[in-house]
């Protein structure tokens, strides 16, 4: 038995509707997708031009050393927002007691005493003490004294103390008026009004604030 007329038209008109339906599908689909690429692009560019714009903008710092004279000016990050390796040797070297044998530092307590310099509009800075042997964090590269030019150390450490996973000292007295700063968590802040070389005026600084800020810490935190 023969299929009728009617029967024989709808199938012959299937391949005809499925053929349509699918053409107008095709370009949607390609829209979308095409549409999903560039704003993935865009939003990278977006990125790119905002790491560039941050890192271009940052000044040298003049930075000077523990020894007499050795001072140069140091910026810290390159052009891509990276530490500059050689950037680095060179502030390790001016901050050594002894310029021809430096010391390496952790590089985030290089960053932490930087991102101070840049907070305070790129001031100078003066370096006490960096690395020392059998001295604690400083023996182990994990902490700097430092003072910023026209920064009173009570103004610099109350910012340091700000910032998450730090020990923060600052040393009150006329013949030190510095700040220590060091990477550590959990944070631990104190004040020190004794004369160079010993503690006996040393307290703890309270900070109901630390742990909640130690828990919140991300790499991006040290960055100016």
């Amino acid at each position: 038995m023969y299929p009728s007329r009617k029967r024989q038209r709808r199938w012959l008109l299937l391949p005809v509707v499925l053929a349509v339906v699918l053409s107008r599908d095709v370009p949607a689909r390609a829209h979308i997708g095409g549409r999903a690429g560039a704003e993935i692009l865009l939003a990278a560019g977006v990125r790119e031009v905002r790491l560039a714009s941050w890192a271009s903008t940052l000044e040298p710092v003049e930075v000077a050393g523990p020894k007499v004279g050795a001072s140069t000016r140091i910026r810290l990050y390159d052009v891509n927002g990276d530490i500059d390796p050689e950037a680095r040797a060179e502030f390790e070297r001016i901050a050594s007691r002894d310029p021809d044998q430096p010391h390496a530092l952790a590089p985030r307590v290089e960053q932490l005493v930087f991102k101070a310099a840049y907070h305070f509009g790129a001031a100078s800075m003066v370096v006490v003490s960096g690395w020392r042997w059998r001295a604690g964090r400083h023996g182990a590269g994990e902490a700097i004294d430092f003072k910023l030019k026209g920064v009173n150390p009570w103004k610099l450490g109350a910012y340091l103390r700000t910032l998450s996973r730090v020990g923060v000292g600052i040393y009150t007295n006329p013949a030190t008026q510095f700040v220590h700063v060091d990477v550590r968590n959990p944070s631990y802040h104190w004040v020190d009004g004794s004369p160079p070389g010993v503690h006996w005026r040393e307290r703890q600084l309270g900070d109901r604030k630390a742990e909640e800020r130690d828990a919140a810490y991300a790499p991006d935190m040290d960055l100016p």
